[in-house]
């Protein structure tokens, strides 16, 4: 017997194109409406990838962020 799916599927949002939207609004809500997800996502990617809304905001360089 194969195991079965449970829950909601992952979104899979490239780390690259949140940044670029947070950095395009300028803020996480409006970001998160854009890419249609929570702002608590977001939030957890940057802690997955170890940034802070501050530095994704204040870096103009998105090399150095990925």
């Amino acid at each position: 017997m194969g195991e079965t799916l449970r829950g909601r599927p992952r979104l899979g949002i490239p780390l690259e194109r949140i940044i670029q939207a947070v950095q395009r609004h300028g803020q996480v809500m409006a970001a998160a409406r854009e890419l249609r997800c929570s702002d608590s996502y977001i939030h957890q990617q940057f802690k997955a990838a170890g940034l802070d809304l501050r530095r994704v905001l204040e870096c103009h360089d998105l090399k150095e962020l990925l």
